[in-house]
């Protein structure tokens, strides 16, 4: 029952933050230092639960990704190809080197991740920073050009990088470079459709072969329920994103991420010196 409310409060953790832009892997990591899971539990109980937030953005932007079976917008399916090329190519040597690890269990790096987000979130809100010729109107998604594509995606390969928000990052970037809040949200989902998918299919096929250790915390039951409860939580806090990226608000988020920042590496220095 304990692993049952674990996993529970992982899952709606996870629902609320994937989306809202103040990272999800950077509060998982935090939680996970508090209930002292081991790095291989931590990470692989966070890839699955991000299958849930998968679900809700498959389901949240269904009507999009069935316009994209149409002739004229199979550019955008390309578009979010290119985009997904640099998340891969980093996130597969992160793994086959060992330092997905090393990154996701230090508190210093998910600390400075929280102050990166932060910061972006604020200058997408810079007007003058958005890379717009006078008169010119912000991109839709069909609008969308390869060179925006390609640079969100490096975007959302640097954000693997635990406490850089995925979705606050990409987003940020996107409004930056010209493209429609709206459309940079969701341009940004459609993004995390192959990464997401990817990390979790990957660690499914490793619990179906019974080689990852997670199996010695959590069972089958316990990571389905954790999985079905974060899809349900992920689906509301993608709404009320969409409602905050509509009104420009994102900005609001910064100063809860300059705060657990400066907290979590102040933390980490006292902690150090002990």
């Amino acid at each position: 029952m304990e692993n049952y409310l674990t996993v529970a409060i992982m899952a709606v953790l996870q629902g609320l933050t994937e989306f809202l832009p103040v990272s999800s892997s950077g509060h998982l990591e935090l939680l996970s230092k508090l209930f002292k899971f081991r790095p291989s539990d931590s990470m692989t109980l966070s890839i699955m639960l991000h299958a849930g937030s998968l679900i809700a953005i498959v389901i949240f932007y269904f009507k999009t990704l069935w316009s994209l079976l149409k002739k004229e917008n199979l550019h955008i399916i390309a578009l979010v190809i290119l985009g997904s090329i640099p998340a891969g190519i980093l996130g597969v040597t992160l793994k086959l080197t060992g330092w997905d690890s090393m990154l996701s269990s230090s508190l210093p790096v998910v600390g400075f991740g929280f102050l990166i987000t932060a910061s972006l979130l604020r200058l997408s809100a810079k007007e003058k920073l958005i890379q717009l010729s006078e008169g010119e109107k912000p991109k839709t998604l069909s609008q969308l050009t390869w060179r925006q594509a390609l640079t969100v995606g490096v975007v959302q390969a640097v954000a693997i990088v635990p406490g850089i928000s995925r979705s606050g990052s990409t987003i940020s970037c996107a409004i930056i470079t010209g493209v429609e809040r709206e459309s940079a949200a969701a341009f940004s989902f459609l993004l995390a459709i192959p990464a997401i998918g990817g990390a979790a299919f990957l660690e499914i096929l490793s619990l179906l072969k019974g080689n990852n250790t997670v199996v010695e915390t959590f069972s089958a039951p316990q990571l389905i329920s954790g999985i079905v409860l974060s899809g349900l939580v992920s689906f509301g806090a993608l709404a009320l994103l969409i409602n905050f990226v509509r009104k420009g608000k994102l900005i609001w988020f910064s100063w809860y991420l300059h705060i657990l920042g400066a907290g979590v590496l102040i933390y980490s220095a006292v902690k150090t010196m002990k």
